[in-house]
């Protein structure tokens, strides 16, 4: 019943055109209109930037940290917390303070870029800078996690791995290509 009933009604509402009170039949209408949409083409290339944009950076970021994080170095465990705090941080939270950072003329980026003298755009208003805005935000507030993911997955690594491709003559680079990426 919780999957049966919800399914049924789905199929309803797609093929009616209804109001609260009243409905009527109209057939695959409503896909056509869907499908007639002047934005939906760019709604679905903003999604695939988005999701592209997204998915490439917190890999590529979070693979990168997730070595560097398993270094041998001093401040790790802090460097680990700072790199995982935004996963913590309410979705709201993260949404009210970026619109106030990247706010026009008084927001805390474009005033550090008016000190280099540079003009910033209208990050979040202006079409051209909105997207790539929101996606990097999305990244910050994503990398942590999948960092914590990709360390448990090196750490996860036997030590004789690494310690083969150094009898063999091999590099931090041959560590990392033949035995911490794969």
């Amino acid at each position: 019943m919780i999957f049966l009933v919800p399914t049924a009604m789905a199929f309803y509402f797609a093929l009616t055109r209804w109001t609260l009170f009243d409905s009527e039949f109209v057939g695959l209408a409503n896909f056509r209109d869907f499908l007639a949409e002047q934005n939906l083409r760019v709604g679905f290339r903003n999604t695939i930037v988005y999701a592209v944009v997204t998915s490439a950076l917190k890999v590529v970021l979070a693979v990168l940290l997730g070595v560097l994080l398993t270094s041998r170095l001093r401040l790790r465990g802090l460097l680990r917390s700072i790199v995982f705090f935004p996963v913590l941080v309410s979705t709201v939270a993260v949404g009210i303070t970026f619109s106030v950072l990247l706010k026009p003329d008084t927001g805390l980026v474009d005033k550090a870029l008016a000190l280099a003298g540079i003009d910033g755009p209208d990050w979040l208003g202006d079409a051209n800078t909105a997207l790539l805005s929101v996606a990097l935000v999305d990244v910050w507030k994503g990398v942590g996690l999948a960092t914590v993911i990709y360390i448990a997955g090196i750490l996860s690594i036997p030590q004789d791995y690494h310690q083969a491709v150094a009898v063999d003559g091999g590099g931090a680079w041959h560590r990392f290509r033949h035995v911490t990426l794969p």
